[in-house]
């Protein structure tokens, strides 16, 4: 359970960090499964070829890796993440997907969600290699979840956008634009609203990532729109940039699962049929 405070901390900000929530066994054997399931993706291939890494700044990318083994699976019902999610998001909370990266290099100023500021998405980061600022960590802008901040910063991802565009203009360095470092051990965890502009510089290639994204029960059409994109986008990328398409994000044992809490989280997705 997390206090007021840090609740507070996260809807200020955007984000919360919680120190070694994981052992270093319980890291270890998430490591080595996450390591399994991109091997077995890439199927003796090489990671991705140049003209990819250069689009998405990641050497490899999975995603429903968490809905297929039990070590990673768990971590979806664990007391640590669940039960902070619900905190967060509410008990109605329900699951995105999730995601396993080795990442390339720098990666650009970018938010990862869509959704408006009364109705996000949570990533939950577990970073698998120690980080800091100088070796890649995530850095964010703090309280860039909320407009008008969050519209004030989209000429960072836009560097060429019209000359007319109104709003401010930072001519800095991606690395020098204000920010604050994540720097993370393995066993650490981020949440993080997915509003929030974030980028890394400085990283060796191979940084390891894995992410479990939750979102709030949709009770608005729109909502339920924008979950229908989302797992549209997730189809799209896993055709873009992985190794193998299996053409679904879900699988069967993790939409049947016999444990309550993820059967609801998964409650939307197996009323719409979507798997």
């Amino acid at each position: 359970m997390i206090t007021a405070e840090q609740i507070a901390h996260f809807q200020t900000f955007g984000f919360l960090g919680l120190k070694q929530v994981f052992s270093i066994e319980e890291i270890g054997e998430i490591g080595r499964v996450f390591d399994d399931l991109l091997e077995e993706d890439r199927r003796g291939q090489p990671a991705l070829d140049e003209k990819q890494q250069s689009r998405y700044h990641r050497l490899q990318s999975v995603y429903g890796i968490a809905e297929r083994p039990p070590t990673l699976t768990g971590l979806v019902a664990d007391d640590r993440v669940y039960e902070t999610v619900c905190q967060l998001l509410g008990d109605g909370c329900r699951w995105l997907c999730s995601e396993g990266h080795h990442y390339l290099g720098d990666t650009r100023w970018h938010p990862d969600g869509g959704s408006t500021q009364d109705y996000f998405f949570i990533k939950v980061s577990l970073y698998l290699d120690p980080l800091t600022k100088e070796t890649g960590c995530l850095r964010v802008i703090p309280g860039s979840h909320r407009s008008p901040l969050h519209d004030d910063l989209k000429h960072l991802g836009d560097r060429e956008g019209p000359a007319d565009r109104p709003t401010p203009q930072i001519d800095l360095p991606g690395p020098e634009v204000p920010s604050f470092p994540l720097e993370s051990t393995p066993g650490d965890v981020f949440f993080l609203n997915m509003n929030l502009w974030h980028a890394s510089f400085g990283g060796q290639p191979g940084r390891r990532h894995l992410a479990l994204n939750f979102t709030p029960e949709p009770t608005l059409p729109e909502h339920i729109a924008l979950l229908k994109k989302d797992y549209q986008g997730v189809l799209n990328l896993m055709e873009q940039v992985q190794h193998g398409h299996p053409g679904r994000v879900f699988s069967d044992d993790f939409l049947q699962s016999d444990n309550p809490r993820i059967q609801q989280l998964v409650s939307t997705w197996v009323e719409w049929g979507l798997r």
